[in-house]
């Protein structure tokens, strides 16, 4: 829970505003950057199509978390964390060996939401549901910032609720299961057509 108010907290405040003081956005290239691969980039430049993006260089940008940054958010957040150090040092090993793995979790989702392949836990529904979250990220930028676990949107009311046409498309993602046979059918022809439309284009 700690950590899913870490991730929501960054990703809204620093990854979709430049929420930092001016002079450090002057003086670090990397931090105005971090915001705009981030808030600009990935969103409304790239993956237009959320499971789709044409731009070989598009496609990997921003889709995965490099270790040299979980780095730097564990050192700047230490003022936060570094505390359970002093009520127990298992306790603080624990929470550093949880953030690693959140970082690796985080990067294994994100990039089967947005590069679809065929993994074995696509079809789970745990996963549909982060996918369905994420995808009403790309949708109101103003909300669902958590990807890996949830909590922190429900905790602070920037949960969304999706659209119809939102609801077609999680459908056609595979995201919501149809409810008849004929939904079924239906979804599976819309994806074929998907398909074919993006062989033409590419």
């Amino acid at each position: 829970m700690y950590i899913s108010v870490g991730e929501h907290y960054i990703h809204k405040n620093f990854m979709h505003r430049a929420g930092l003081p001016a002079w450090i956005y002057k003086a670090s290239e990397y931090a105005i950057e971090v915001y705009q691969a981030h808030g600009v980039r990935h969103h409304t430049q790239w993956y237009r199509e959320f499971d789709y993006e044409p731009d070989d260089c598009g496609r990997q940008e921003n889709i995965s978390i490099p270790m040299k940054e979980t780095a730097l958010m564990l050192v700047a957040a230490s003022p936060l964390w570094g505390p359970i150090f002093w009520v127990s040092t298992f306790g603080g090993c624990i929470f550093l060996l949880t953030a690693i793995l959140h970082n690796r979790f985080w990067t294994l989702l994100h990039s089967q939401m947005h590069m679809p392949k065929n993994v074995f836990f696509k079809d789970w529904a745990a996963f549909r549901f982060l996918a369905r979250n994420h995808f009403m990220h790309h949708q109101n930028m103003s909300g669902n910032f958590n990807v890996t676990f949830p909590f922190a949107d429900y905790l602070f009311a920037t949960h969304t609720q999706p659209r119809q046409a939102d609801i077609r498309e999680m459908l056609r993602l595979g995201y919501i299961q149809p409810r008849s046979s004929h939904g079924q059918k239906l979804v599976e022809k819309w994806r074929e057509a998907t398909a074919m439309h993006r062989n033409q284009l590419a």
